[in-house]
C-alpha cells in the first residue's frame, strides 16, 4: 500500500512539473507568424471585425510590428471566437500583454492535460496495468515536442487532439452519440479530425449496426456545421468566406515537414531553372495537391481488411481501433504536400497507447525528428520574438541569406526524409502485425 502511494505521489509530482514548465514558457514565447495572427484576430474580432477578414493589422502594445499585417484564420470559427474571448478577458484586467498571451495558451495546456488523462484511461482500460497507464500518460505529457507545440509555439491543435482521443475512449465505452459529439467538436476547432470519420463508421457498423454508424456520422458532421452557421448569422459574417478559408488549407505547397519541401531547396540552389512560379504550378497539379486523398483511401481499405479478419468478440477491439486511427494519420502525413509540424500531435497518442512494443518504440523517433525539424525550420530564439523583435530580424536574415539559407534548406530536407522514412517503416510494421 505504501509503495503504491509513493508511486502515485511521484506520478503527481511529474504531472505538476509538466504543468509548471508549460506555464513558465507560455507568457513570453510564440510563433512569430501563427501566434501573431491569434493575437491580432482576438483583438479585431473582439472589436467587431469579421473573423474571416483577409488582413489583420498590427495593434500597438500587442505582439510585435514585425509584419504590417497578417492574414486571417483558415479554420472554422471555434478558435477565432476563443481568441476574441481571451482578449475580452484581458481587457477587463489589462495588467500586461503577457497575461493576454497566457490566456491564449491556457486551453492548449489544458488540452495537453486532457489528452494525458485520456491516454491514462485508455491504457488502464485496455491493459488493466496502472503502472503502464502512468508511464504512457507521462511519456506524452512530458514529451518536449508536445510542450513545444502548445506552450512555446502556441498552436492550438492540442484541443482538437484531445476531443478526438476522447471520442475514441467514448466509442470503446459504447457511448456512441457522445463520441460523435466529441469528434464533432474536434472538427469544429480544426477540420483535420474529419479524416477519422470513416474509421469510426466501420467500427460502429460492425459493433452496433449500420443505423448507429449513420447517426454517429451525421452528428459528427452536423455539430461543426451548426456551430459555424450560428456565429456567421449572429455576427453577419459572410458564409462563403468561412468556407473559402477552410478550403484554402488544401491549396498550400510542400514547404514544411514533408519530402515535398525539396521545392524550396531546388529554388534556392537553382533559382533560374526551378523558379517559384514553376514550382507553384507543379503543386497546383491536382494529382499532387490531392494525393493525400489516395493516401486516406489506402488507409481505410487496410483498416477494413484488418477489421473483417477479426472475430466478433475479439479482445483487441481497442488496439484495432487505435491502429485504424494510426493508419489514417500516417497515410495523411505521408501524402499531403503541406504538413505543419503540429500535425504530428494527431499521431502520438495512438502510438503511445499501443501495447505492441515494435510500434511503441517509434514514438521517440517520431517526436525527436519532428522537434528537430521545427528547430531547424524556425530557430529556437525566434520564439522569444514577444520579448524583442530583433530575435525575428536575426532569424529572417539567416533564413533568407546564402549560405545560411542553403544549409537550412538542406537540413530541412534531410530531416523531412528521415521523418517520412520513419513513418513508412512504422506503417509497414503495423501492416505486417495486423
Amino acid at each position: 500500500m505504501k509503495g503504491e502511494l509513493g508511486l502515485l505521489k511521484h506520478f503527481r509530482i511529474l504531472l505538476a512539473l509538466g504543468l509548471l514548465t508549460r506555464f513558465a514558457l507560455s507568457f513570453w514565447t510564440g510563433h512569430p507568424w501563427d501566434f501573431e495572427v491569434f493575437i491580432r484576430v482576438g483583438y479585431h474580432v473582439a472589436h467587431g471585425a469579421s473573423l474571416f477578414q483577409s488582413k489583420n493589422y498590427y495593434v500597438t502594445g500587442l505582439g510585435q510590428p514585425i509584419f504590417p499585417y497578417v492574414t486571417g484564420l483558415g479554420y472554422l470559427p471555434a478558435w477565432g471566437l476563443y481568441t476574441a474571448f481571451a482578449y475580452t478577458v484581458y481587457q477587463s484586467f489589462p495588467l500586461s500583454p503577457f497575461l493576454y498571451y497566457f490566456i491564449l495558451k491556457l486551453p492548449l495546456i489544458l488540452g495537453d492535460l486532457a489528452t494525458t488523462y485520456i491516454i491514462f484511461l485508455l491504457t488502464l482500460n485496455f491493459t488493466h496495468d496502472i503502472e503502464k497507464a502512468k508511464r504512457n500518460s507521462l511519456i506524452f505529457f512530458l514529451c518536449p515536442f508536445v510542450i513545444f507545440i502548445s506552450s512555446i509555439w502556441g498552436m492550438f491543435d492540442a484541443i482538437p487532439v484531445s476531443f478526438t482521443i476522447f471520442s475514441i475512449f467514448l466509442l470503446l465505452l459504447g457511448k456512441i452519440y457522445w463520441s460523435a459529439l466529441s469528434l464533432g467538436l474536434g472538427i469544429y476547432f480544426k477540420v483535420i479530425p474529419i479524416i477519422y470519420l470513416p474509421i469510426q463508421f466501420l467500427f460502429i457498423s460492425r459493433k452496433r449496426g449500420i443505423v448507429d454508424a449513420i447517426i454517429h456520422f451525421l452528428i459528427s458532421s452536423i455539430v461543426p456545421f451548426v456551430l459555424t452557421l450560428v456565429p456567421v448569422i449572429l455576427f453577419g459574417w459572410e458564409f462563403s468566406k468561412s468556407m473559402i478559408t477552410v478550403f484554402s488549407q488544401t491549396q498550400k505547397p510542400g514547404d514544411v515537414l514533408t519530402y515535398w519541401n525539396i521545392s524550396a531547396l531546388l529554388n534556392d540552389l537553382f533559382p533560374s531553372f526551378f523558379s517559384a512560379e514553376l514550382l507553384n504550378s507543379l503543386f497546383s497539379f491536382p494529382p499532387i495537391r490531392y494525393l493525400w486523398i489516395l493516401g486516406l483511401i489506402v488507409a481505410y481499405l487496410l483498416y477494413y481488411e484488418h477489421w473483417n479478419k477479426l472475430p466478433e468478440d475479439n479482445v483487441e477491439n481497442a488496439e484495432s481501433l487505435l491502429t485504424g486511427f494510426s493508419f489514417v494519420t500516417i497515410g495523411f502525413l505521408l501524402t499531403r504536400t503541406f504538413i505543419p509540424e503540429q500535425f504530428v500531435l494527431y499521431l502520438l497518442p495512438t502510438i503511445v497507447v499501443s501495447t505492441k512494443i515494435s510500434i511503441h518504440r517509434y514514438y521517440r523517433y517520431i517526436w525527436i525528428l519532428a522537434l528537430s525539424f521545427a528547430l531547424v525550420n524556425i530557430y529556437p530564439f525566434t520564439f522569444a520574438y514577444l520579448l524583442n523583435a530583433n530575435f525575428w530580424n536575426v532569424f529572417n536574415y539567416l533564413a533568407t541569406t546564402p549560405p545560411f539559407s542553403t544549409l537550412r534548406y538542406i537540413a530541412r530536407f534531410i530531416m523531412a526524409l528521415l521523418f517520412d522514412y520513419c513513418l513508412l517503416k512504422l506503417f509497414m510494421n503495423m501492416v505486417r502485425e495486423r
